[in-house]
């Protein structure tokens, strides 16, 4: 080996030598508590409203050399104001709600970051399920893909207070967008998600501050939707399970940022005779099919006027999705009456 190849081979190594040493004790030294109180300090400063989340970090640590992991999340939602009517000790007794995250981690790669693009890595486990995907620059925009696998719905409170209503079940699917300029108001892509074992109520959460709705199975929801210039198209919306029939059509309006991003849904529904002769409770809500007493739920004034011939239930839904509008609507002032595969 001549002299010149030696010099060479020792540059390097002493190269590689301050390399690893660099890494290692930036490792061993990094200031994880402090980059944790500025993870918080960051997203709870970011939140404003009556609905401000407040984010609380557990244990983090190094992932893979290029990113960090993060144990123990929990996302606290402010306790709901009293309802209107309700008794001096109702704010004394409302909680704040807790969705807590086992695990989550964000990871940079290196090898694109050199050839000068922003690769990022992601998942998290949460609610017995995980969810995992990337984000990166793709031709002048960001791509994001995300899969989610067996997510539990019941454990992830924050749900149910967007519902209204306990929910039950688990979620899988995939999402794909990409985004021009970073803008999801032009954005392109599709979501393919289903809803396994859904359940929504419990028989004591009202709907509409006047019907407590006992526990309705929708069976399996499944929901198709694509992206063109920002209009998400709803190509599927759709339940028929042994208590309901579930039907929507429509689309989303997206923008930056994405609660604000305009609704114009129409949605049907419909019970089925055997859920509402399930019980006495079911019959005075529903009304026994085919007698002539309507049911608690029809003498509710929306209801009544949501109901169309046929049995189903007409709503539209406009406005934004953080303050959405659900109006009755009137056989012929919505989309046409689809009749689902369970519908009597």
């Amino acid at each position: 080996m001549s002299a010149k190849t030696k010099r060479i081979l020792r540059w390097l190594g002493y190269a590689a030598f301050y390399l690893f040493c660099l890494g290692f004790f930036g490792y061993l030294t990094f200031p994880y508590d402090r980059l944790r109180s500025r993870i918080q300090n960051e997203f709870n400063r970011s939140q404003t409203g009556p609905n401000a989340l407040t984010l609380r970090l557990g244990h983090l640590s190094s992932y893979w050399g290029s990113g960090v992991r993060a144990e123990d999340i929990e996302l606290i939602s402010p306790p709901k104001p009293p309802e209107p009517g309700a008794t001096d000790d109702a704010p004394k007794s409302a909680k704040p709600k807790v969705m807590q995250i086992d695990s989550a981690h964000v990871r940079v790669s290196l090898l694109r970051l050199l050839v000068g693009t922003v690769h990022v890595n992601f998942g998290a486990s949460a609610f017995g399920g995980e969810v995992s995907g990337f984000t990166s620059d793709a031709d002048g925009g960001r791509k994001l893909e995300l899969d989610i696998d067996n997510i539990g719905l019941a454990n992830a409170p924050m749900i149910a207070d967007a519902l209204g209503l306990p929910v039950a079940g688990a979620l899988t699917g995939h999402v794909e967008f990409l985004l021009p300029e970073s803008k999801l108001a032009k954005a392109e892509g599709k979501v393919d998600l289903k809803f396994s074992g859904l359940a929504v109520g419990d028989g004591k959460t009202k709907v509409l501050n006047a019907i407590a709705l006992p526990k309705v199975e929708l069976g399996e929801l499944t929901l198709q939707a694509t992206a063109a210039a920002g209009n998400l198209k709803i190509d599927t919306f759709s339940a028929a399970g042994k208590d309901v029939d579930l039907q929507a059509e429509g689309s989303v309006r997206l923008r930056d940022p994405f609660d604000q991003s305009v609704l114009s849904l129409s949605a049907r529904f419909k019970f089925s005779d055997r859920f509402m002769n399930k019980d006495d409770m079911t019959r005075s809500l529903f009304g026994s099919p085919g007698a002539a007493m309507p049911g608690l739920f029809d003498l509710v004034p929306q209801n009544k006027r949501a109901k169309r011939p046929d049995g189903f239930y007409g709503w539209r839904v406009n406005g934004t999705v953080s303050h959405p509008s659900f109006q009755p609507a009137a056989l012929g002032e919505g989309a046409p009456v689809a009749r689902g595969p369970h519908t009597p």
